[in-house]
């Protein structure tokens, strides 16, 4: 008998770890749906049903286990971007030269928009559509380390000698938006050079960028990457 109780009891204390692991393998799956289905659309539009037939499961634990449509969404910004923005305070303390820094970002940015590419109108739908205090710490922790991450690699090009003194702001615009643009602007391509030479070009388009990104504008070298990179420099300082 004591055998038996001593077994029961162990059994119940293991029960609650054991919910709490499926748990988080249910979350992981409808977080995976979710973006899954946003990752082959142009905008966050998509319902509950959807995730749960994506995902092979019932559409009411999205609600039991997000609260909400919005839960959902707050929770697959930080399952997708959590990873980026560890790499990018790794990449902060590296021991590297600014312009090798930058290279090194660049290719991150043209990983992460390809991996999530809805990942620019997520954070932006969840900073406009939260409360004022939400939409703040959204803001501070992803947008805000980004910008941190800039200002502290700019001043160390500028010791260097290789990067003129520009605002960070300037150049989250000018490589995020960049990233961002190469991103919702391949399915305009399609009706007009097809599929397969649209994903040519969207190669060719994320390779150039991580060659060129160290200068793009900012006039780290007065090299040209392509003819036409000359002209399109952005004036930032």
């Amino acid at each position: 008998m004591a055998g038996r109780a001593g077994s029961a009891k162990k059994a119940k204390d293991a029960a609650p770890a054991n919910r709490s692991g499926t748990d988080e393998v249910t979350k992981k799956a409808l977080l995976d749906a979710t973006a899954e289905i946003l990752a082959e659309r142009s905008n966050l539009e998509f319902s509950q049903a959807e995730v749960g037939a994506r995902s092979g499961m019932s559409a009411a634990l999205v609600q039991y286990h997000f609260g909400s449509k919005h839960g959902l969404l707050a929770a697959l910004l930080e399952y997708s971007s959590t990873h980026y923005v560890e790499q990018i305070n790794g990449l902060a303390d590296m021991t590297m030269s600014a312009v090798d820094k930058l290279r090194l970002h660049v290719r991150g940015i043209v990983t992460t928009y390809t991996k999530t590419p809805y990942l620019d109108r997520l954070l932006h739908h969840l900073i406009e559509n939260s409360p004022e205090e939400e939409a703040r710490r959204i803001s501070d922790f992803y947008v805000g380390r980004v910008i941190k991450f800039y200002r502290r690699l700019i001043d160390q090009g500028v010791a260097e000698g290789v990067f003129r003194p520009v605002d960070p702001v300037h150049l989250y615009f000018i490589l995020v938006g960049t990233g961002d643009h190469l991103v919702a602007r391949r399915r305009l391509l399609e009706p007009i050079v097809g599929s397969v030479r649209r994903q040519n070009i969207w190669h060719n388009s994320r390779r150039k960028l991580a060659e060129c990104g160290p200068r793009l504008g900012l006039g780290f070298r007065r090299l040209a990457c392509g003819v036409a990179s000359a002209d399109a420099r952005w004036s930032v300082a």
